[in-house]
């Protein structure tokens, strides 16, 4: 059974996104959503219709596992026996090369690392990879504060669209970029073609079988209008590395289709 629980304050910190990892199988269903298309220069920007709302899209969570080198430049990470690439983001890239000189210099030994998930699907296999980018490693100060006292190792906050999409089997949370007037004038900037990786969604299968709404599936043969309702959750899950896949823990607040605003 999935319990509901306040949203705590480490929420607001934002999911971001990258690739590689394990693998597990997948296949079909899809999506649609309110939203507004918006004329640019060099590509095309979608905007949610919705208010500006206190929720976030959001995957974040905190491993403490063993991180080893892989090809002197490379870390991994294992869970429960399981090797996973850790990779970073433009924010973490400094403290990846300083994580990867220490283990360098010092060996392999457990870290304690808040992470976001990245999942990278491959649709002629039908199968999909799990991948973390560090966030930061918890050093004395950090490791009495935010993320790190909010989560148990291997849990994750998961914040998205409750949905079905073509390359999974299994339904996900879909997690979009959050909007920012930064991000949008970055998207309008760069062109098409890295407008689409920059906003490519992250979607993260979750066993959630008690779910309190039924994960949105497109259904191709319906108007738009008459399509399911697609709701916004958020919930605590923990990653199962016997699956490679979150398993919903507790659901934080109520499931809504006002979802924040966002960059698609």
């Amino acid at each position: 059974m999935v319990n509901k629980t306040s949203l705590p304050p480490s929420t607001k910190n934002k999911a971001q996104k990258q690739v590689r990892g394990n693998k597990v199988s997948s296949p079909k269903k899809s999506s649609s959503s309110n939203l507004k298309a918006e004329n640019t220069s060099k590509t095309q920007l979608k905007t949610s219709q919705n208010p500006e709302s206190n929720s976030i899209f959001q995957a974040i969570g905190v491993l403490e596992s063993l991180v080893a080198v892989k090809n002197e430049e490379q870390l991994t990470v294992t869970i429960e026996g399981q090797k996973y690439r850790l990779g970073y983001t433009a924010k973490s890239k400094q403290r990846y090369k300083a994580l990867v000189d220490e283990i360098n210099s010092q060996g392999s030994s457990t870290k304690k690392l808040s992470v976001y998930p990245q999942i990278s699907y491959n649709k002629k296999q039908e199968s999909y990879k799990v991948d973390f980018n560090l966030v930061t490693v918890a050093n004395t100060e950090e490791a009495r504060t935010s993320i790190f006292q909010d989560l148990a190792a291997g849990e994750f906050y998961l914040s998205g669209f409750w949905q079905y999409v073509p390359v999974c089997e299994s339904s996900v949370i879909a997690v979009l970029r959050n909007y920012s007037e930064k991000l949008a004038q970055t998207v309008e900037r760069v062109g098409s073609k890295r407008a689409k990786k920059i906003l490519k969604p992250n979607y993260i299968p979750v066993d959630w079988a008690d779910s309190s709404v039924d994960a949105f599936k497109y259904d191709p043969d319906v108007e738009k209008k008459q399509q399911m309702s697609r709701y916004f959750v958020r919930v605590k899950a923990k990653f199962c590395s016997e699956k490679d896949c979150f398993e919903a823990i507790a659901e934080i607040g109520d499931s809504t289709t006002q979802a924040p605003k966002y960059l698609k």
